[in-house]
């Protein structure tokens, strides 16, 4: 956009800066954060100094130190790829095909095919040419891992393709791309994941540019589309319905932002003329700019399509409240307050009030088999839902006849009679309301079992009972015996109602999860059979 680009160029700017100060002028390589140099280090500034260094509006415009440094980063890639031209990136993978990061090499080199002039130009572009020749051959000789990984090496063997026209590099994209796009009716990918349907969205933005063929650009619009309801009110992303590293099971603090996420958006509003999409680009860019002084450093975009620096698109904000259902999760926001509903997760219940985040656990002292995991979310009526689950115990009499071993773990344990089976069901009510959440929770079955219900609040915060304020500290935890909670962080106000607490049996109750070290923690304890209305209010900040 018009009004990005400046910022768009400081971003670049401030990532050569960055790799000038990890660039070893002795040994003519980048070491990374970890204190050594790969192959990443060395093949992502090959785009960032080719934009910087041909962007006229930049203060490393044709800085010849820039050209010195890609032929040096070009000597290291050499050496870096194995016999076969695979690559390890060492805090993870290895002999792996230099898949993404030949995405980085070809846009640097089509930046240099673009602007290149002089004859120092020409050569480095020519080398650059050149050496796409064994990254070709180590993506041919590489594989994936994951579901999104498809996408990742279709996108880089497409790129490649167009350049050093390596047959099978076609093939295998098509072979990949013939599995089918793995998105669901609801704008899911396979991986749920906030940080990889990123990476699934940029993928299938490039298929589409390098087959011309716009059909896989449906599954990121319907991806963007989703992930505008995964906003938080602090805008966060909400990513504990991933099934990936970005999950941050059972941490309340962690955050992950959109940023990732401006390229498509930017791109998206672009080829479809969508206010919307722009209006999240602009927001994403806004929020880049209020945490690091500068915008995103994807300058690359404006220089192979120069048209975006004169970009001045209509903007539509998203939906400030919104209430979504679909197979396992439930989003519901109304402008800074959010609540989740979640199945496959002991964090059952999440809340957000600006920046104070909250998620609920249920735990009985049952076999170790009772924290409350829900398989699935009934939905009971407008903003009603119910969760239930059923955990068993049993014991085992005698087996009827002598077995052929000693060995307990060769013994046929079927041929046991069942003694003593018992059982305990949680069913959970949840309402949702623009005041707060009402949660009612009831047992069945075993009676007489200590219970927790868990309230873990992102610290520090603080803490008012009964008159009584209390500075809250992550991995600290409190119980109260009457009266309504307020837990506060930086004016952001939850209420938990119907405060109870008959034992102390919480923190290490056998079976549930360990307690969060990263949050503060409030338990309400007791014995089944429970039967308690709880409340978790939304409250004005103190200065609205």
């Amino acid at each position: 956009m018009k009004s990005h680009y400046p910022d768009i160029v400081k971003g670049n700017e401030a990532a050569i800066e960055n790799d000038l100060k990890r660039f070893n002028p002795d040994e003519r390589i980048i070491y990374g954060a970890y204190g050594f140099p790969d192959y990443a280090n060395n093949a992502v500034p090959i785009e960032t100094m080719s934009s910087g260094y041909y962007c006229k509006d930049s203060k490393f415009y044709r800085d010849k130190n820039l050209l010195y440094i890609m032929n040096c980063l070009i000597d290291y890639l050499y050496s870096a790829q194995r016999e076969d031209y695979t690559v390890d990136t060492k805090i993870s993978d290895y002999k792996t095909g230099p898949v993404l990061l030949s995405n980085f090499l070809v846009r640097g080199y089509r930046i240099m095919k673009k602007y290149a002039k002089t004859e120092e130009e020409i050569a480095l572009r020519d080398r650059l040419k050149a050496y796409l020749v064994p990254v070709a051959k180590g993506v041919c000789n590489g594989g994936t891992i994951t579901p999104n990984h498809r996408w990742m090496y279709s996108s880089s063997a497409l790129m490649l393709y167009n350049e050093v026209k390596m047959e099978y590099l076609k093939e295998i994209s098509e072979a990949y791309l013939n599995e089918g796009v793995d998105i669901d009716e609801a704008g899911e990918y396979t991986e749920r994941s906030p940080m990889y349907n990123r990476e699934c969205n940029n993928a299938f933005i490039i298929i589409a540019e390098e087959t011309k063929n716009d059909y896989y650009l449906e599954s990121v619009r319907k991806n963007l589309e989703l992930m505008l309801y995964y906003i938080e009110p602090d805008f966060t992303m909400f990513t504990q319905n991933s099934n990936r590293k970005d999950k941050q099971e059972g941490d309340v603090s962690a955050t992950f932002y959109p940023d990732g996420y401006y390229h498509s958006y930017l791109h998206m509003s672009y080829l479809d003329k969508n206010p919307l999409f722009a209006g999240m680009a602009d927001e994403i860019f806004n929020s880049i700019k209020e945490r690091t002084g500068r915008g995103p450093s994807v300058l690359w975009m404006y220089l192979l399509n120069p048209k975006l620096k004169e970009y001045e698109p209509k903007t539509v904000t998203r939906p400030a409240s919104f209430n979504i259902f679909h197979k396992d999760i439930v989003r519901r926001k109304n402008e800074d307050f959010s609540v989740t509903l979640l199945t496959r997760s002991p964090n059952f219940l999440f809340v957000q009030k600006g920046n104070l985040r909250c998620f609920v656990r249920v735990c009985a002292s049952f076999f170790a088999v009772a924290q409350l995991i829900p398989q699935k979310i009934e939905k009971t009526g407008d903003d009603t839902y119910r969760f239930t689950m059923t955990a068993e115990g049993k014991y085992h009499g005698p087996l009827p006849e002598k077995p052929n071993t000693v060995v307990w773990k060769e013994m046929d344990h079927s041929k046991r009679p069942v003694i003593n089976r018992v059982q305990l069901t949680y069913n959970v009510n949840i309402a949702l309301k623009d005041t707060g959440v009402c949660m009612d929770i009831k047992s069945e079955g075993m009676d007489q079992v200590p219970y927790k219900v868990e309230f873990c609040f992102t610290a520090p915060c603080t803490v008012k009972n009964k008159d009584k304020l209390y500075d809250c500290l992550p991995g600290e935890h409190m119980t109260f015996n009457e009266g309504d909670i307020d837990i506060e962080k930086d004016g952001n106000i939850l209420t938990i109602t119907n405060t109870h607490n008959s034992h102390i049996y919480h923190d290490i109750m056998r079976g549930s999860v360990p307690k969060s070290a990263s949050s503060f923690t409030i338990y309400y304890t007791g014995f089944t059979h429970i039967n308690e209305h709880i409340e978790i209010l939304n409250q004005r900040r103190k200065n609205a």
